[in-house]
Order: C-alpha cells, then structure tokens, then sequence
C-alpha cells in the first residue's frame, strides 16, 4: 500500500492550472469543430447558418443533460478519490455509462417520432422544421457515443489526469472538420450532403473521440497505476447513488439550454435572417468563452469535492478565491482581444460587412456577460462539489425564470432590438453566480456532506 500512487488534489496555483489547462484545450477543440460547422454552413447561405443555431441548441439540451450526469460522476469520483476509495471510483464510472446509454435510447427514439411537430407547434415554418428535423434524426445518434466519450474523460479528470483528454478531443476535432468539409461539398469522393452532411460528421467523430479515450485509458494503464480494479456488475445502489446526485444537474442543464432554444426560437420568429445568423455567431463567442470558464468549473468541481473526501473543508474558502482570480484573468484578456479586434472574428464568417456591423453590438454585449458567467460556473460548481445537487437545481430554477420572462417581454412582447435581447444573459449569469455564492457563505451545507 506504501507504493499507491496519491490521489489527494494539489491546490497550489501550479496544481490548478496542471489540472485545468489540459481540460481547457480539450474543450478548445469541439467548440473550433462548432465554430468550423457554423463557417462551413454559413457558405451554403445565411438561411442555413441561421437554422444551425436552432438545431444545434436542441441537440445542446440532451447534451447537456448526459452533461449533468458527467457532472455528478466528476464529483462522486473525485470525492471517492479524496476518501482513496479506489474500489468505487470505476464502478460509479461504469453505472453512469450504464444511465447514459438509456437516456440517449430515449432521447433519438423521442426526437425521431415528435421533432418536426414540436418545432412546427413552436413558429418555425414547416420548410424550416423539416430541414431541421431530418438534420436532428442523423445528429442525435452521436448522444450515444458522447455521453460515453464525456464519461471517460471524468474519470480521467477525477483520478487528476486532464493531460490525456487531449488526444481523443483532437481525433475527434479533425476528423469533425475534414468530415464537415467532405460531406457537406462533397469533396474527395465522398457525397455532397449539403446541411446534413454537419450531422453526419458530427455524429461520426463523436463515435472516433469515443473510441480514442478507451484506448487512451487502456494503453496508457492509467487504472494500473492507480491500483484500480474494474467491476462490471451492476447494483442497485450504486444506480440509485448516481441518479441521486444526477437528476438534479441533468434538469438543471436540461432546462437552462432548453432556455436558450427557447431563445433562439423567439429569435427565429421575431428577428431577420441577419440577426439569427448573428445570434448564430454569439453562440460560437460564448462556446469559445466557456472553453477557459467551463474547464475551470470542471477544475473546480474536482478540487473541491476531492478536499471534501480529505476532511479538509478549512481550505475551500481560500481555493475558491484562487480559482476565481486564476480563471477571471484569462477572461479579461480574452474579452479585451475580442473589443479591440471584433472585426478580425466576425469576417471569419465571409457574410459582409453588413452582417459584421450588425454584430458588433451584441459581440460586446456577450464579452461583458463573460466574466459574470466565469464567476458564477466557479461558484455554481463549488455547490455541486458539496453533493447538495437539489440546491443546485433550486438556483437554476429561479435563473431561468428570470432568464425566461426577460427574453420574452424583450424579444415576444415589446420586440426590443437584438442586442437587448442579449443583455439575457446579464440577468442570468447574475442571479447564478449571487445564489451560488450566498450558499456557499452563509448556507448550512457543512452540516451533511454524506453521498450515501
């Protein structure tokens, strides 16, 4: 036993950045591959560019939700790992993958039966709701590989590994781009699917990132190392302990990117063929932002449940604070690159310096809600670290009610400009990060930090 390689977290700013920065790139690399979607459909039309942005977020509302359940397993094996309770951390894996797989069955069978009606019942013309409809029955296949994919790399990130999600996340990247290029132009031989042709991809390189990570975990023998031992029964139990912990974030994400669809559908009712593909543009900002936010509240969330299962609830108060001021720099720099250049990232596009004076707006707009939402991740993250995912799910109730009848008043109602529309996120982010914060200062969470 004297020889077991530890899995007690390093909170130094060194051990903070070694942990997140290898997250970070990994999640650099799916939001260049929605970044390059967009690009590539956006030369197909505007009309195109624009339809993306509604199918992408309803594909986002079930990703999300596999996101939650990784959530609930990043934290439940980064407690295990911090009580060096090794004999659980691959079995909570295995059950989540085992939650995954059904709710991803579910989900295609749902979409394929009721999308077109749903979006249809929604505004959306039926010319609209068909070509989004037959992208959606291709793109929800991936759910089944990317739940998996997100998974593995929890497990990797809880055992304090982040350095090895870079290789699946590249694979995946790619083959994403070089399948986006192919299959919607149809070069190299391959079809030319046009808008479908995205889904194909996606779908496609979702299945070679899974496939990537397993053999990453296997060759590098990471569970080896660790002295883990696989178990591949399934018990009850343990089911009942991650839907415990799950359900409350999968709602959670689930009704706050079920948010932003409804967003996008007002959007889509209300606002020009312009201005959609601008909100388009924006989605991609904010992907590009959450790269660096996101990987911090993946950090975040591993740090602090880990220093749970140590004992050491004296060091969280601190470690926030460090976290917050590491991530909030990174996104200052960012936010003054996007101000000073907004021109250089939106001609990327190729749409004209019409659709680029249209954006413009809103680009610093959303650059500002970028440092509301850095904070708020870390502080929402640090609740989920606690194990009181209920709480969790309360915050993310009264945000998106707030959220919900801001967007509808501005863009339904009172039919604002666009670039209000987008102040949504102020509001949102706002309420997230005070609620999260007030918990984790004044709440009695230290009072039961059991997981069962």
């Amino acid at each position: 036993m004297g020889n077991q390689q530890s899995l007690k977290v390093d909170t130094t700013i060194k051990g903070i950045l070694w942990l997140t920065i290898p997250i970070s790139l990994s999640k650099l690399v799916p939001e260049l591959n929605y970044l390059f979607n967009a690009v590539f459909l956006s030369r197909l039309g505007v009309k195109e560019l624009g339809l993306v942005g509604l199918v992408g977020v309803y594909y986002l509302i079930f990703s999300a939700m596999g996101y939650g359940l990784n959530n609930a397993l990043l934290s439940i094996m980064s407690r295990r790992a911090g009580e060096d309770n090794r004999g659980a951390i691959f079995s909570t894996l295995w059950h989540g993958l085992f939650v995954g797989t059904v709710l991803a069955v579910i989900t295609i069978a749902a979409t394929h039966f009721f999308i077109e009606d749903i979006l249809i019942s929604t505004g959306v013309s039926h010319e609209n709701a068909r070509m989004a409809a037959d992208f959606l029955k291709i793109r929800m296949w991936g759910l089944l590989f990317l739940f998996s994919f997100q998974m593995q790399n929890a497990y990797l990130v809880s055992l304090q590994n982040s350095k090895y999600l870079m290789v699946g996340a590249l694979v995946a990247a790619f083959s994403n781009v070089f399948l986006d290029y192919t299959l919607i132009f149809g070069k190299y031989g391959f079809p030319e699917l046009g808008f479908n042709g995205a889904a194909y991809a996606s779908v496609i390189s979702e299945f070679l990132g899974m496939i990537t990570v397993m053999f990453v975990i296997y060759v590098s023998g990471i569970s080896k190392k660790y002295q883990i031992v696989y178990h591949w029964k399934i018990y009850r139990k343990t089911i009942m302990l991650v839907l415990k912990q799950a359900w409350p974030l999968m709602g959670q994400y689930a009704i706050s990117t079920w948010a932003w669809w409804v967003f996008f559908i007002l959007v889509n009712r209300n606002y020009t063929e312009t201005e959609q593909g601008v909100s388009q543009v924006m989605r991609n900002l904010f992907g590009l932002s959450g790269v660096f936010t996101w990987a911090f509240g993946s950090a975040t969330n591993t740090i602090i449940s880990n220093l749970i299962g140590q004992g050491k609830i004296a060091e969280i108060k601190q470690t926030l604070l460090k976290i917050s001021v590491i991530s909030g720099g990174g996104i200052l720099l960012f936010i003054l690159a996007m101000n000073l250049f907004p021109s250089a990232f939106l001609s990327f596009y190729g749409l004209g310096n019409e659709f680029v004076d249209q954006a413009i707006g809103p680009l610093r707009v959303v650059t500002i809600a970028m440092l509301i939402l850095g904070l708020g991740v870390i502080m929402l993250n640090a609740v989920i670290a606690t194990g009181k995912t209920i709480v969790v799910f309360g915050i993310e109730f009264i945000g998106i009610l707030s959220y919900l009848s801001y967007v509808y008043f501005v863009i339904e109602v009172y039919k604002y400009p666009h670039i209000v529309a987008w102040g949504s996120e102020w509001l949102y982010w706002s309420v997230m990060f005070l609620l999260s914060f007030f918990y984790l200062w004044k709440g009695n969470w230290k009072k039961d930090l059991s997981l069962g």
